[in-house]
């Protein structure tokens, strides 16, 4: 029996609904399934009847929870707790892939200098695997795209960035000032990787306006531009992303501002963010407070 199949398993308890459970946990309905299928096969008893509906926990079900809970909760307190008897508290921070070129200024150099005796383990993921290193405690905080599922509690909004249309200056859609969705329409696009939750809430919204655009394929941070330079192709991304990369024959046009009004999905977020119930020790606490107060002052 392993933490994270007691973890998976609280949260289909709580929500009762495969769907619901995996979007909270940024996991596959397919791998919450099968996690909590094998804890059933090595507890010898089902702990859930599966409806068409969603599922319903049985009697044994009712019966473990509180303990799951307890030691979900004590898994917790441990890992504050040994980083607290550590002479040298490592404050882990995870982030998604281009934070680090995406923010505004070097919230964590400017962290170190102002906390020269502070040690920080940085590390960069997939948006959609931040909640499990957070969950696991592979992590203390976060930054992460929204939008944040219930599992996590966002402390803070760093900053709201409409999103642009990416493409080669010679692309038809480049001499415009602003894009609409329907302008998109037959364009071939290429999607960055990393970014699949947006590109998720992009393609729907694209469906539900009746515009067909196919996807030509993805690419990395690094090659995106690269790509996207002399092709014919159109992609979405951060300006901030690459507010550092020189490439003059690259053009990031905004949506039209009733675009955005409209679709306030396709502004994309930058939340801190912790476990839902997390109470953070005094170095968590510490780093929290500074960018809070780095954030207004630079306002």
């Amino acid at each position: 029996m392993e933490l994270r199949q007691i973890q998976y398993f609280i949260q289909l308890y709580q929500d009762q609904n495969i769907t619901r459970a995996s979007k909270n946990l940024y996991i596959s309905q397919q791998g919450l399934s099968k996690s909590v299928s094998r804890l059933e096969e090595e507890l010898g008893f089902s702990l859930f009847d599966r409806h068409t509906s969603g599922v319903v926990p049985t009697r044994e079900a009712d019966a473990l929870f509180v303990h799951f809970n307890k030691i979900a909760n004590s898994y917790q307190e441990l890992q504050l707790a040994i980083d607290a008897l550590r002479q040298n508290r490592v404050l882990k921070i995870a982030a998604y892939h281009g934070f680090a070129l995406s923010c505004c200024q070097d919230l964590l150099s400017s962290y170190r200098a102002f906390y020269p005796q502070a040690a920080i383990r940085y590390q960069e993921y997939e948006n959609p695997a931040l909640p499990e290193q957070l969950l696991c405690r592979q992590a203390d905080l976060a930054f992460m795209r929204g939008p944040i599922p219930e599992t996590l509690h966002s402390l803070h909004i760093l900053c709201r960035e409409p999103v642009h249309l990416i493409v080669d200056k010679r692309h038809p859609l480049a001499e415009k000032d602003s894009i609409h969705l329907q302008d998109l329409r037959q364009q071939k696009l290429l999607l960055l990787s990393g970014m699949e939750d947006f590109n998720n809430i992009l393609l729907r919204q694209l469906a539900r306006e009746g515009v067909s655009c196919p996807v030509q394929g993805t690419a990395d941070i690094n090659a995106f531009l690269p790509i996207l330079h002399g092709s014919p192709l159109a992609g979405f991304g951060s300006r901030r992303m690459y507010q550092y990369h020189h490439f003059p024959d690259i053009v990031f046009l905004p949506l039209a501002p009733e675009e955005y009004e409209a679709h306030p999905e396709l502004v994309m977020e930058t939340h801190l963010v912790t476990p839902a119930g997390m109470t953070e020790d005094e170095a968590a606490q510490q780093f929290i407070d500074y960018i809070k107060q780095k954030l207004r002052s630079d306002d």
